[in-house]
C-alpha cells in the first residue's frame, strides 16, 4: 500500500509515465521603476535576514535557547551587548522562529531541535553553504576566472558546509526510504552496502551508515581536496572501518552486484557521462536495489526553477531538468523509474533495478 501511495503521488498513477507537475505562471513582466525597487529592497531583506541567523549561529544565541533563557542571562554568557542580542532575537521572533513571555525568550517548536550543539551545527551550515557558495560566485565571476567547469571548489570552509548540509538534508529524508520496496530491510540486513558517489565530505555516508548499524559504503570522490576532508570526517565520526573513501570517477568503476542502495547527485555531473554512469551504477545494484538520483535544475519561468538551473549549471550539471534524465536510467534497464514527491528545491529520481532477469 505505501508503495502504491508513492507512486500515485510521485506521477499521477501512470506507473511508468511521467507526468509533470503543474508548473508556475509565467510572472507578469515588472512595468515600473517602483516594482524593480520593491524586489531589491526583498532582496535586502532576504540578505539580512541570512546574515542575522548566521549571526545568531555564530554568536551562540540558536544554542542559547536551548532552555528558556532571558535577554540578560543570554548576554552574560555569550560576553555580548544585551541590545545586540535583543536584536538578534526580534529577528528570531519576526521569523517565527522564537517567543518572549514574561521576559523569557524561548525556541518555537521547529527550532527546538536545532537548539542542540548538533543541531546549531546544521543550523549553520545550511547558511552557511549558499553564502559562501554565492560569494565564491560573485568573485570568480568579478575577476574573470569564472569557468563552468563544475565543482572546483578547494576551500575547506565551503566543502565542509556543504558536507554538513547533506548530512541534513539525508536525515530529513530516512523516514522516505521505507516507501521504496524492500530498502529498508536491505540497509538493516547484515552486509548491507551504499555506494555514494560525488561523496565530497561524505556526509551521506556518515548520516546513512549511523542511521543502519550493519550498513557499510563505498564513497567515489575524485577530488582531491574534498576525498582529504571526507577521510577526515569519516575517521571523526568512527567510521573509518565502515566508510571507503575511493578517489574514484563513477564512470571508472567496476563494481558488480555490490550494492543496495546507490546515490547520484546529477547536479555535479556533466552531460557526457550520465548514460555511463547510469549503466555502470544499474550492474553495480544487486538485483532488487535502488537507485536515488538528486536532482537541481527544473524547468519553469519562475525565481526558483531559475535559480536552481544556474546552481545545476555552475556545479557541472547543466541546465538538465527530471524530463531529460529518465531515458538515460530506463535505457540502462531500471524499472521502475520515478519521480518522488515534493522536493521545492532538491527532489529525487528513484530507480531500482529489478529482482529478476538483469545478470550483469
Amino acid at each position: 500500500m505505501l508503495w502504491r501511495a508513492y507512486a500515485l503521488l510521485s506521477h499521477g498513477g501512470d506507473r511508468m509515465g511521467w507526468r509533470s507537475w503543474r508548473r508556475p505562471a509565467r510572472p507578469p513582466l515588472r512595468q515600473r521603476p517602483e516594482d524593480v525597487l520593491d524586489l531589491l529592497e526583498r532582496t535586502d531583506e532576504a540578505l539580512w535576514l541570512a546574515s542575522a541567523l548566521m549571526a545568531s549561529a555564530d554568536s551562540g544565541v540558536i544554542r542559547g535557547l536551548e532552555t528558556p533563557s532571558t535577554i540578560e542571562g543570554m548576554a552574560g554568557r555569550m560576553s555580548l551587548d544585551p541590545a545586540l542580542v535583543a536584536t538578534l532575537v526580534d529577528v528570531l521572533i519576526g521569523a517565527g522562529l522564537a517567543s518572549c513571555e514574561d521576559g523569557r525568550v524561548q525556541a518555537a517548536p521547529a527550532l527546538q531541535s536545532f537548539t542542540s550543539e548538533d543541531g546549531a551545527r546544521a543550523f549553520k551550515a545550511a547558511l552557511q553553504a549558499p553564502l559562501l557558495q554565492t560569494e565564491d560566485f560573485r568573485a570568480r565571476l568579478r575577476e574573470g576566472r569564472l569557468a563552468l567547469a563544475g565543482w572546483t571548489h578547494t576551500d575547506e570552509a565551503i566543502i565542509d558546509a556543504q558536507g554538513a548540509l547533506t548530512r541534513l538534508w539525508t536525515a530529513k529524508a530516512l523516514p522516505k526510504l521505507r516507501f521504496l520496496p524492500g530498502l529498508v530491510p536491505c540497509l538493516e540486513r547484515q552486509g548491507a552496502s551504499l555506494l555514494d558517489v560525488g561523496a565530497g565530505a561524505a556526509g551521506l555516508s556518515i548520516t546513512l551508515c549511523r542511521a543502519f548499524p550493519h550498513l557499510t559504503a563505498v564513497a567515489l570522490e575524485p577530488a582531491e581536496p574534498s576525498a582529504v576532508i571526507g577521510e577526515r570526517r569519516v575517521s571523526e565520526a568512527g567510521l573509518s572501518t565502515r566508510i571507503t573513501l575511493r578517489r574514484q570517477r563513477v564512470e571508472e568503476m567496476e563494481d558488480k552486484v555490490a550494492f543496495d542502495l546507490a546515490f547520484l547527485p546529477q547536479m555535479f555531473l556533466p552531460g557526457a557521462i550520465v548514460a555511463e554512469a547510469a549503466w555502470r551504477i544499474f550492474h553495480s545494484l544487486r538485483p532488487g536495489g535502488w537507485l536515488l538520483v538528486a536532482v537541481l535544475a527544473d524547468r519553469g519561468p519562475d525565481i526558483s526553477s531559475s535559480l536552481n538551473r544556474l546552481k545545476n549549471l555552475l556545479w557541472g550539471g547543466g541546465a538538465r531538468s527530471l524530463d531529460s534524465l529518465k531515458p538515460h536510467f530506463v535505457a540502462a534497464g531500471f524499472d521502475p523509474v520515478i519521480r518522488a514527491p515534493g522536493g521545492r528545491t532538491i527532489r529525487m529520481i528513484c530507480a531500482r533495478r529489478p529482482l529478476a532477469g538483469s545478470s550483469p
